[in-house]
Formats: C-alpha cells, structure tokens, sequence
C-alpha cells in the first residue's frame, strides 16, 4: 500500500463521528510547504522505541521529509520511563544545531527547559502525541486525549455495562501527559451513569504487558462482580487482556491503539473497544508543521488529529481498517 494512500486513508478519518475536534485546528490549518531554500534535517524523540506507535510516527515524518526535500533522524529511549535519556537527547539536538525538534514529552514539566533552550537558539519545536504545561512549542498536534477517552467511556458505559456495573482502570504512568489525561477523561465519561462505580485506585503498568498482567490477575480476585478494565494504552491494555483470557473471564477490556496484539483480542471479543489515534498523521504533519514554521507562517497552538473508536462490530469496516493502517501500513482485514 502507497504512503501517500494511507495518507488520504488518515485523513478521511477527520468524518468520523467519535472526534474531539472542540475549538482546536485541524491539520487542515497547515499551508502546504513550497520547496525548501535548502535540505532541512529535523530531529524526532518519542517517549520510547518500544512500541509500534512511535514507530507509526517515525514512518509518517519520514514520507513528509522525503516528500519536502528534508531529513529525519529518529531517537528514543528504550523505556517510557528514562525520562534522563530523553532530556539529553533534547539538549544533544539543540547542541547539534538541529533545524526543528519533533518531540513526544515523557514529563510535561521536565521537557520544559530544554525545549525553552532549543527556542531560544531559534529552533522550532512541534510537540506530537504528549506535550508540555505549559504549552511553549510552536504547535502540538495530538489526541484530544480526555474528549476521547470520555466518549470510550460513555460508550462502554452504554453499550457494554448497560448503564451499571463496577470498573478499574490500569494507566501507563502517572507523568506523561496522556497518562493523565485519559483516566481522567474516561472517569469523567462515566459520572453521568449514577449505577458505575470505580473499583479501587488507578494501577499503573510503567508500559510493561507483564506488570499489567499482574495487576489485571490481582483485580480480577479482588474485584469480582467486575464488569470492565480500562487500559490507558497499548500496552496498558495487553495486559489486561491476556489476564481476562488466561483466567476465561467474562470482563471486557478497553482501551487505546492498535498494536496488532490488540487487534487479535478485538476479534476474540476480549477487548470490546479501543480508541485508534493518528500516529502516521502526527509524524507527517509535525514535519508540514515545522516547515510551515521555518517559512514564516503562524501555526495554531494545538492541532488536534482524528480519532476513531474501533469494536469487534466495525472492525471489518474501510473506516476500522483506514484506522489501523495508521499503525500498521500493511494491514489487510481478513476474509
């Protein structure tokens, strides 16, 4: 499959229904670069490597790079948690003399002192996925990731709990801006339903499936009128996946993206929905971003990307597919 296909596949995501576009532009605010006066190299740091999120990311700047005449190197730490490793490869990049900083803050605080240093040294920084608070880049281009989750939850609460019934959440982490944004969306999602109660504290994974498993193994003992978990991410969610099936429980899991480990529970039925983000999109437009920067022009402060809620229902769907491809280009819906 074409880059420039999965491209228009992301884009016709912006007409799903289950969006939280709010006041916030879309990358359709984005002037369409004229060819560079010269090769602009560009430095992109995810949170980590080790998921095929940030890879998704990394293939979308790559296609705008090659398409605009600039280059991209890629960094990360092997964890989500070495939060030392990502601020000195920040302060590495801004030493380096980079052209623009793409960058998915670990710690919306911590990243903000040398994201203020790259400015100050007249670098443009796009922050993408997880940014920073305050918001200093030139513009951040991410999930609406509360309005999301709160649309999985009213959804869960509607179509998968019937409006009562117990849950528990297992977050990633507790410093990374998503990692607080999405529990507190989907807590949010579920006040309006007086008959859902939250069953105990938010559990965090650190981004390990096994640690989740564990967690997930545990609530499902201490918890056993249980009705869903919550997962904050991928990895959040594979844990608690594995756990419902090895124990063959009948509580539905839901959760974020789409690693392709997810999308095998989906068509179990294990996990009933998960809420698909635009990684590709990110990745492509934070590059159209920082070139439209490096023009002149006037960037929105936050560009909120598409999102769309994937269930074993619409999973054969060309939308649920477009949504998946954002992750994993060559993905084919079976049958």
């Amino acid at each position: 499959m074409s880059r420039i296909t999965l491209l228009l596949a992301g884009a016709a995501l912006l007409a799903v229904p289950l969006q939280a576009m709010a006041k916030d532009a879309t990358v359709a605010a984005l002037a369409t670069p004229a060819k560079p006066a010269k090769a602009y190299h560009f430095e992109l740091i995810t949170k980590s490597n080790a998921s095929p999120y940030w890879l998704a990311v990394r293939s979308g700047a790559d296609e705008a790079a090659k398409k605009y005449g600039a280059t991209v190197s890629f960094e990360a730490p092997a964890s989500g948690l070495d939060l030392a490793g990502q601020i000195g490869m920040v302060n590495n990049a801004v030493t380096a003399g980079t052209d623009g900083l793409i960058l998915a803050a670990q710690n919306p605080q911590a990243l903000l002192k040398p994201v203020k240093s790259a400015l100050a040294a007249h670098i443009p920084v796009v922050t993408v996925d997880s940014g920073l608070s305050p918001n200093i880049a030139d513009t951040f281009l991410a999930t609406s990731n509360i309005g999301a989750a709160a649309a999985l939850a009213k959804y869960t609460a509607a179509h998968l709990m019937h409006g009562k019934g117990q849950y528990a959440i297992v977050d990633f982490n507790h410093t990374a801006s998503t990692g607080i944004a999405r529990p507190k969306g989907f807590m949010q999602g579920m006040k309006a339903y007086t008959g859902i109660k939250r069953m105990g504290p938010i559990q965090y994974s650190q981004n390990d499936v096994s640690t989740g498993l564990r967690i997930a193994t545990t609530m499902l003992t201490q918890y056993p009128k249980l009705d869903v978990i919550f997962g904050a991410n991928d990895r959040a969610a594979l844990g608690p996946a594995e756990a419902v099936q090895r124990a063959h429980s009948k509580v539905k899991v839901v959760g974020f993206d789409a690693d392709l480990g997810e999308i095998a529970y989906v068509k179990a039925g294990i996990i009933q929905a998960s809420i698909l983000q635009s990684p590709y999109d990110m990745g492509y437009y934070a590059v159209v971003a920082l070139l439209d920067k490096i023009a002149g022009k006037t960037l929105p402060k936050r560009i909120s990307t598409p999102y769309f809620l994937l269930t074993p229902a619409n999973l054969g769907s060309a939308k649920a597919t477009a949504a998946i491809r954002q992750y994993a280009p060559d993905y084919k819906p079976a049958g």
